[in-house]
């Protein structure tokens, strides 16, 4: 492989395909068409030397590799970012800025914002952050009310005066230990919680007939725990599959068929009046 050859163009592409699950979503926000983005993920599969996406009928599925392959791709994109910021930006501006701002975020979203929390404090180090993990009733509550700037989540519906935009988009995906050939007509499957965007999704999935013994669990890192335990099958967010890939687990992805669940960054309008709060949201939005 020649490194001059893993140009940029490629590897955002292969994120925003790997985020959104789809070609036409990861054409939209490139503004190129599907054939230009399907190209330059084959391309990138020469450079890299190993698959990174299955083809499937219903569309694509990252390999083992192309989830490794994620993780260290999103950090060099966000480190690129961050080095573009810092030379358009005066430093010490950034320094001297102050104020606070109050986030909302549900658990299971947590881990894919951190990085890009954690790049906005490394340049506002002035600017003071709450946070707390919350359901999303009481995120959007707590929005609506002022107790918060900004919520991170699935929020099937937005109360009026709320704004939001799309960073990321998931099907749901099945998970089994690898060892287990199918998942058995009876036994128990972990699942979101009532209540939650993802089980919302479930109402009339095939994988909940048959299946009474329901374990409801609050997180997809924690569900996907109790499957290598053997505690039985778990319905997740393939997006939390790629962030915590293990080999002892076998992946099944839905697809669309079963439900996309779109991941935002849901704000009061004028919240983002402050120079703080508009480098907060171009931040965790990019």
């Amino acid at each position: 492989m020649r490194i001059e050859d893993l140009d940029f163009s490629k590897l955002r592409a292969f994120q925003l395909v790997a985020s959104h699950g789809t070609l036409a979503a990861a054409a939209t926000q490139l503004g190129l068409t599907i054939p230009a983005v399907s190209a330059k993920l084959k391309r990138l599969d020469q450079v890299v030397g190993v698959p990174l996406f299955r083809r499937l009928p219903n569309g694509l599925a990252m390999t083992s590799a192309g989830e490794r392959f994620l993780r260290d791709v999103t950090l060099l994109l966000q480190e690129a970012e961050q080095a573009v910021a810092r030379v358009q930006s005066p430093a010490n501006m950034q320094s001297e800025e102050t104020g606070s701002l109050s986030l909302a975020i549900g658990g299971d979203y947590a881990s894919f914002f951190m990085p890009r929390l954690n790049s906005f404090l490394a340049e506002y180090p002035r600017v003071q952050i709450g946070m707390r993990v919350t359901r999303r009733s009481d995120s959007l509550a707590a929005l609506q009310q002022g107790r918060a700037d900004f919520c991170m989540g699935v929020f099937p519906r937005l109360p009026q005066g709320i704004a939001a935009k799309v960073v990321a988009r998931t099907t749901m995906s099945l998970v089994t230990r690898a060892d287990d050939a199918k998942v058995a007509t009876g036994s128990r499957l972990i699942v979101a919680p009532r209540g939650s965007a993802l089980r919302q999704l479930l109402r009339k999935s095939p994988y909940m007939e048959g299946l009474p013994n329901v374990l409801e669990c609050p997180t997809c890192q924690t569900a996907m725990e109790l499957v290598a335990l053997g505690a039985g099958p778990a319905i997740v967010h393939t997006m939390c599959v790629a962030r915590e890939p293990n080999e002892e687990l076998k992946t099944t992805d839905l697809g669309e068929k079963h439900g996309l669940m779109q991941l935002v960054v849901a704000y009061r309008r004028s919240a983002l009046r402050s120079r703080a709060a508009q480098a907060f949201f171009d931040r965790v939005t990019a």
